[in-house]
């Protein structure tokens, strides 16, 4: 993601009225295809895709449409993730910039008075010594050197509180970027980690056991719904997602949150286990996928249901390996789990 991701939408060298037009025809073309409308979420993705400014979301978007995957659901994971990178980026930074220009001012101007009050109270103090009469002195005192005192005291006072109340704000602050930061890493829908949440996770798990020297086993499970587009074509939507947030249960419970689990895309999970060979790995999948297999789901208010189902693929990290190649041969031990009549876990031993 570029570093000024929302420049783009500002600049002038941009003519956004002829690129609004071209998304406007794009999503009417695509509409034949899949099931989109000219809304807030469709324009903006489909207007990035004219765009071809980002490179990463360009090829995301394209992936989805060449794979018929673009859909409702697929659309609304990118455009979280769109603008909660926006969001991460910009708006704390340049509220930041604000407080602590506001700060430097206001510890400059404290500053600047208290210099001016220290000088003069050197000097009325050097007055009060030449003052021989104690009566005089002390009366000088009260009168020039205590309102002086009070005077100091008040504004570092209300320095103080200004540097507490912007200490407030920056906490304020770090709350609203933390949550950014979560929103960035978590599907909306199931509120399980999304794509971006598993790559870094799954960094850091690969990181560790190349650094370790006992070698922590990591293996990697990809699930995918069986037939997912057809319960979406024949239920809807909504039936949909809440196909998606059952099986994020099953999952959670599954792994007990000992392990990762994340939803990468519209109906694909992805499983990061660690100290974990490929041969428990396979145990762990099949147990989740007979009791997906197991799953009655009916439909509210309606005598339909719903016969749910979930394929698998697994493989295992091997030593000092591209992060890619781990996870491209899980596919492909998905795919032959798919193409082999699917609801069945596949190992990347087995191909």
């Amino acid at each position: 993601m570029e570093k000024h991701l929302t420049n783009r939408y500002l600049t002038k060298d941009i003519n956004t009225d002829e690129i609004s037009l071209k998304t406007l025809k794009k999503i009417k073309e695509f509409s034949k295809n899949f099931t989109i409308q000219p809304d807030p979420i469709h324009f903006s993705l489909i207007y990035e895709l004219i765009l071809q400014q980002d490179s990463e979301l360009v090829k995301e978007i394209n992936g989805l449409i060449e794979n018929n995957n673009y859909d409702h659901n697929t659309a609304q994971i990118l455009f979280t993730n769109l603008w909660a990178r926006i969001i991460q980026r910009h708006m704390p930074y340049e509220e930041f910039s604000t407080i602590l220009e506001e700060l430097l001012s206001n510890i400059n101007e404290w500053a600047s008075k208290s210099s001016k009050n220290n000088a003069t109270l050197s000097n009325q103090i050097a007055t009060t010594q030449a003052i021989s009469q104690p009566e005089e002195a002390l009366l000088h005192i009260q009168d020039k050197i205590i309102p002086l005192l009070k005077e100091s005291e008040k504004e570092s006072r209300e320095l103080q509180n200004n540097v507490g109340d912007i200490i407030n704000e920056v906490n304020t602050l770090k709350k609203e970027l933390n949550k950014a930061n979560i929103l960035a890493r978590t599907d909306e829908l199931t509120n399980l980690p999304n794509k971006r949440g598993f790559n870094e996770f799954l960094k850091e798990a690969v990181h560790a056991n190349n650094n370790n020297n006992n070698n922590t086993n990591i293996s990697l499970v990809a699930f995918d719904i069986d037939f997912f587009k057809s319960i979406n074509d024949e239920f809807g939507h909504l039936v949909g997602d809440s196909v998606l947030k059952y099986l994020a249960k099953i999952f959670k419970n599954a792994t007990k949150n000992l392990d990762f689990i994340a939803r990468v895309g519209g109906e694909e999970f992805m499983l990061i286990l660690q100290n974990t060979d490929i041969s428990i790995a396979k145990n762990l999948a099949e147990s989740i996928r007979s009791k997906v297999e197991a799953s009655n789901l009916h439909i509210k208010r309606t005598n339909q249901s719903i016969k749910l189902t979930v394929s698998a693929g697994i493989s295992h990290y091997k030593d000092n390996e591209e992060i890619d190649d781990f996870i491209d041969r899980a596919d492909k031990a998905l795919y032959s789990s798919k193409n082999s009549g699917r609801n069945k876990v596949t190992t990347e031993d087995e191909l």
